[in-house]
């Protein structure tokens, strides 16, 4: 193992580790890929601004069901050793800021001593997302591309694979990543991104604020109080501001016309599909809520079907 272990007695001092690099969870925030966070609560969550993210449960799920889907991954490679707890923080040997903490590692052998490490493992629950190909291929999110190939290069490995536990189907698959000539160039634009994004730390250099709702978050948190004070602000950003506001209520227009043209071609129909390819356009939802013991409301409500990548 070319990796160096970090060592990390408490909950705290592995925290505090791992604001001093870029870890794999991270990565993909760093590049703008995540789903779950922005560049911009990241950096000030290194300066210690904004307290380290909170576990929800489906966070917490997934790391109960984690050890499952490990022994699934485990039952079609009875020749391979798998090990780990997902607690380890481990550093790139020549780069000490690149770090990872892979959920599983898997060796050679039936035991780390004697076998040679082959790949990281990385354990998933999806609750529907159609960004998951079929069974044995490389088709994954892209943000968990980011933090695997970040893993193997820090591990110092040339496979990685990730394991995801389809919820809606209750199956686990299983993805194959390879260290090819992509995977590399994919690597180097994410070690100049970390790079820079660590060099921000350092230079007091904030990321712009983006649409994500971790930024807003990070925005509230870090100005939680209101002061009776009158902001002067440049033009642009009120000019942007103002035309957003337009172009929101027109596009809401806009779509509240195209629902009702679709709900009056659909009647008492379930699901609207499309005439010419059969694809399912949209679904119809009817239910009654019980907002209190003596009274109910009925929501009717238009669900678009998942766009296709």
């Amino acid at each position: 193992m070319s990796a160096i272990l970090i060592p990390t007695g408490s909950e705290a001092e592995w925290l505090a580790a791992r604001r001093q690099g870029i870890t794999a969870s991270e990565i993909a925030i760093v590049m703008g890929l995540s789903p779950y966070s922005s560049p911009f609560a990241l950096y000030h969550q290194k300066l210690g601004q904004l307290p380290d993210v909170e576990e929800t449960d489906a966070m917490q799920l997934g790391s109960y069901m984690e050890s499952f889907i490990a022994e699934r991954f485990a039952e079609r490679h009875p020749d391979w050793y798998i090990h780990g707890d997902g607690r380890e923080l481990y550093a790139h040997p020549d780069q000490p800021w690149q770090m990872a903490t892979p959920d599983r590692l898997v060796y050679e052998a039936h035991r780390p001593q004697a076998g040679r490490e082959l790949a990281v493992l990385e354990c998933k629950i999806d609750g529907g997302s159609d960004e998951w190909g079929e069974d044995g291929t490389d088709q994954i999110p892209v943000h968990y591309r980011c933090q695997v190939l970040w893993q193997m290069d820090v591990m110092g490995v040339t496979a990685g694979y990730v394991a995801c536990l389809l919820w809606n189907r209750r199956k686990v698959r299983v993805y194959e990543l390879a260290m090819d000539g992509q995977a590399r160039e994919d690597l180097r634009l994410m070690r100049g991104q970390a790079l820079l994004f660590l060099e921000r730390i350092d230079l007091g250099d904030e990321p712009d604020v983006d649409w994500r709702p971790s930024t807003t978050g990070a925005l509230k948190t870090l100005h939680p109080l209101i002061t009776e004070v009158d902001v002067p602000v440049r033009r642009m950003p009120v000019i942007q501001y103002r035309a957003a506001c337009k172009a929101y209520k027109a596009a809401e227009q806009r779509k509240k016309l195209a629902e009702n043209k679709l709900r009056q071609l659909l009647g008492d129909g379930h699901r609207v599909v499309d005439a010419r390819s059969g694809e399912l356009v949209a679904t119809r939802q009817v239910y009654d809520v019980k907002e209190h013991v003596r009274k109910k409301s009925t929501t009717d409500k238009l669900v678009p079907a998942k766009a296709k990548q």
